[in-house]
């Protein structure tokens, strides 16, 4: 950490605030034991984190599993930036309607191909620390 910045704790507004300026972010969970990591396109909708992922073999098995996911967003010039780790229960959206809800054609998968799986995180634990300059 640069001596001249600070790192500050966000509350729980800044948290959600920052989540909305961003698309893609880090799932994280295990697989065979072992920690992974996935980036996923992601948006904010009712109290959860809502991804719209392809057919791999992992989707299925997040169902009903505590997952983590963090967003950030940093500057390497001005070593300035933030992070926002979420921590709930994975859900694997099935109901149709639920489905059409989420999939806000505003809001396309960055990757190609199709991303027609949704995995919903509840927000059980919202966590955020922002480093800054100091005095700022």
């Amino acid at each position: 950490m640069n001596a001249s910045n600070e790192l500050e704790t966000l509350d729980l507004k800044e948290c959600f605030a920052l989540l909305r300026t961003q698309y893609v972010g880090r799932l994280v969970f295990t697989e065979q034991a072992l920690p992974a990591i996935r980036l996923v396109s992601f948006s904010l909708f009712n109290g959860q984190i809502a991804m719209r992922v392809g057919h791999s073999p992992w989707v299925p098995r997040l169902d009903r599993t505590v997952v983590a996911f963090e967003v950030d967003n940093l500057d390497s010039t001005t070593c300035t930036g933030w992070s926002i780790v979420v921590v709930g229960k994975a859900r694997l959206v099935l109901d149709i309607d639920e489905l059409v809800m989420l999939c806000d054609p505003a809001r396309r998968p960055w990757v190609p191909g199709r991303q027609d799986q949704v995995l919903c995180v509840d927000m059980e634990q919202v966590t955020g620390r922002r480093l800054r300059l100091a005095g700022t």
